[in-house]
């Protein structure tokens, strides 16, 4: 009886500790292509799957950056470009972060880019911030 109710506690036990309540720490993923994968600051990213494809993609960013205004603002600049026959029209927006990676203001709203057939278009989006703001992530997507 006593050996029973030892396995008993044993089994009780370890089903206990399956399941912890509460927060959870974070886990760090190192793989980049995984969906829930770490912001890569200072890039443009293109969030509809539907403007990439396997070869080369319905769009490419041409080039990419930041630079200081005269005023201390960051003045992010991308250029991209339509590899279609076709005109595309597509929102961007930008994040700006400060020196320690956390949000220095709200996100910028989505701006339209419009693109005529197999051409380039420039997005450009100020901080509102000054010295604070020292990184920006830039979205890309098809306008709604």
């Amino acid at each position: 009886m006593k050996y029973f109710a030892g396995v008993l506690t044993i089994a009780l036990l370890a089903g206990c500790q399956t399941y912890q309540e509460g927060a959870q720490m974070g886990v760090r993923v190192n793989d980049p292509t995984a969906p829930n994968a770490r912001i890569q600051y200072d890039q443009v990213v293109i969030l509809d799957k539907r403007l990439q494809s396997a070869e080369a993609g319905k769009i490419a960013v041409e080039q990419q950056g930041a630079r200081r205004t005269e005023t201390g603002t960051l003045k992010v600049i991308a250029v991209l470009r339509n590899r279609t026959d076709f005109p595309q029209v597509l929102e961007a927006r930008t994040n700006f972060f400060d020196s320690g990676f956390a949000p220095a203001e709200k996100p910028a709203a989505w701006k339209r880019v419009h693109l005529a057939p197999n051409s380039i278009a420039t997005y450009e989006e100020m901080s509102l911030g000054t010295q604070s703001v020292a990184h920006y992530y830039v979205e890309i997507r098809e306008a709604r």
